[in-house]
Order: C-alpha cells, then structure tokens, then sequence
C-alpha cells in the first residue's frame, strides 16, 4: 500500500459525480469533468491546487474532457450527454472564477444523435488532429482547417466501426492516439509512412489500431484480441524507441491486459523479443493474431469499395502489424474502468470499481508486476 502522505486530498467541489479528470502537457493545471454539467479548472499553486474558472460546459452530464497540447493556447475539448462535442479556448483577460474565462470556440453535433462516449487531441507540433467516438460506434477524425486556429474543424474521416448495437445493449467505445511525433523504427524500416497518424479503438471486446499511409487514408493495421468481456478503455504507451508499441486495456470482467504490438519481419529480428512471464495473472495467453480478415468497414478505411480491402493494402505507407498478449493483470477485485501510462510509458496506472488505484511497472526480466496501491476512498 502506498503512503497517503504523498497524496493531495481536496474537496472537488462539484455538486456531482466527477466522470473524467485530464491535466495539461506539464501536469500543472487540471480539468475535471462532472455529471452537475460543469467544467472544474485547477492549477498547482504551492504544491497544493487552487480553482481557476468553473461553469456549465453542457446541458447534461459531462462524460469525458481532454487538454489539448500547449502549442496553440489552451484549449480544451469535452463531450457531452447532450450529444455534442465542444473546444474552449482560455481568455486571460478575463478574470479567474468569473465562468467566463474559457470560451467556446467550436461546437459540433453527433452526426448519429447518439452521444460521444470518448475524445482524444494528438499533436504533432503545431498540427492538432482530434479524434471522438459515439455510442453507436461511429468514430470521426478531424483537423483545423487551419493548425494556428482551432474555431473551424474538418473531418478527415469518419465511419462506422461494428454494427449498431442494439439500444438495450451495453457498449463500449475508447480510443487513444499514439501522441509520440514518429512511429515505432521498425514500422518506419518495413514502409510506414513516417507522418503515419495512429489511433488505438476499443470496439466493444476488440481493440482496432488504425494508421494513416502516404495518402493520409485511414487503414486497420491490426486487431487486438484476448478479451471476452467489455472493454472500459484503452491505453496507447509513449517510447516507440523501444521498436514496438504497447496497448492497455480495461475491461468489465476486471483484468488489465497489456499487449505489444510488433512488425513482422522487422521486430522479431531488430528488436529485443519481450520473455514469457510466469506470474500466474500475466502473459498466460500470448497468441500472435494473423492479420484482420476482409470485411466492408476494412474497405471503407482503404478508401474502396466494399469487398476492395485486398487490392488497396499494398498502398505506399502501408504495413500490417502483429498483436502479441504479453501480461493479464487481476489485482481488481471488480471491474476495471480506466487505464493510463506514464509520460515516459515506464508505469501503468489502472481503477476499478474496488476504488483503488493500482500501479504496475515492468521488472527487467520483462515481467509487468505490481509496483503500488493506492486506496482512493
């Protein structure tokens, strides 16, 4: 168990749930997210946090918030129950907690109706590209119509990724980026295009990674398995130095699954192979997934007609990857909902109905073990 005194207990303030909580590109300032509608603005102040501006960000519960990178100001985006997504730019001219100090700039519906269930900036320099997905299984890629002003946004893609669910059907939609500027080397050496955008989706119990080629068309580079319940969220690891990528997830039945992604050929021969582990909750399952199989929401990521998958996977910036399951984690005694990595991708970070904060590191016999619990109640 962790020691509590390295912790900042305070009170949130909110006059409801807190559903999302995300801090900046130097983890100084924070935004918290609630059912009471509202967004919350904190800033570190004497190593303790002080409320910068709070106000109704929405007309329902305000079920996910992100930071956006520090190139272009401060701004924020946030999705709603009330099926709409929303981009607030700060104005420091106007007073803090006057609930005018962060302005809307930019709105954009639900094309389905249907609310986003998760959002997720990447930065590349100055470029911004924002990625939403809906409870219907609709995900939308947008980019400014110009980087240096972000009141005016284009979709650079958007699709259905499964059937509709049915109404009454629990679903579940995550997604992250890969916010690192360069893909992993390997991918690059075997024909990744360099500026190759990457996007991790949580599709009910599949995890979807999707790439950009040459082109900027979106394609389906592998499919992550292993999970045979829900899965709460997704987690993309920063250090593609090490010549893979690393995925988390979370899902329902209370495992947190860790794989690596791999370029076969490149990987396996350049790259140091991760070892078995033999911790009873990690790596009991390690299959290596052969390529997706030809579907129609393949044939509309190449940018073809349905059926036309096979004749455009040979686009220049193009290559297929292999998902490996190298750890399952079970420390939760109940559901497990969020995920994230460290800025460096050395520490994995997990919640759970448990109320408890779990942390795990990789050891150096490639093991991912228990590294501390924090009793969040």
């Amino acid at each position: 168990m962790a020691n509590n005194s390295s912790f900042h207990h305070f009170s949130h303030g909110h006059h409801d749930l807190v559903l999302a909580v995300d801090y900046n590109f130097y983890g100084t300032r924070m935004v918290t997210a609630s059912s009471d509608h509202r967004l919350k603005v904190w800033d570190r102040k004497d190593d303790g946090w002080t409320v910068t501006d709070v106000w109704k960000a929405h007309d329902a519960e305000v079920t996910d918030v992100k930071w956006n990178g520090p190139f272009v100001g401060e701004i924020i985006g946030s999705i709603g129950e009330d099926g709409l997504l929303r981009i607030w730019q700060e104005d420091v001219l106007e007073a803090p907690l006057s609930g005018r100090r962060f302005k809307r700039i930019y709105q954009q519906p639900s094309a389905t109706r249907v609310p986003y269930m998760s959002l997720d900036f990447k930065n590349i320099g100055t470029e911004t590209y924002l990625a939403m997905i809906s409870r219907d299984g609709q995900l939308t890629v947008c980019e400014p119509v110009d980087h240096d002003n972000l009141s005016e946004w284009q979709i650079l893609w958007q699709d259905y990724l499964c059937k509709t669910p049915q109404r009454t059907e629990e679903t579940g939609f995550r997604l992250s980026w890969h916010h690192e500027k360069l893909p992993a080397w390997p991918a690059i050496m075997a024909g990744l295009d360099r500026k190759s955008l990457s996007l991790a989706v949580s599709v009910m119990d599949t995890v979807k990674i999707f790439r950009t080629d040459k082109d900027r068309k979106f394609y389906t580079a592998a499919e992550v398995r292993g999970s045979d319940a829900l899965i709460r969220d997704v987690a993309w690891a920063n250090g593609s130095m090490r010549g893979f990528d690393v995925i988390a997830t979370a899902s329902k039945d209370g495992i947190v699954r860790v794989y690596e992604l791999h370029t076969p050929g490149i990987s396996e021969t350049s790259a140091s192979e991760p070892k078995r582990t033999n911790d009873p909750h990690s790596g009991l399952k390690s299959p290596t997934f052969p390529k997706p199989h030809q579907s129609g929401i393949g044939a509309g990521l190449a940018g073809g007609p349905r059926g036309g998958r096979n004749e455009e996977q040979d686009r220049p910036g193009r290559v297929n990857q292999e998902a490996k399951l190298v750890a399952e984690l079970s420390a939760h005694s109940g559901a497990v909902w969020r995920v994230g990595f460290s800025q460096m991708g050395d520490l994995l970070v997990s919640t759970g109905d448990d109320g408890l904060v779990q942390v795990w590191k990789k050891a150096n016999n490639d093991q991912w073990m228990q590294y501390a619990e924090v009793d969040a109640i």
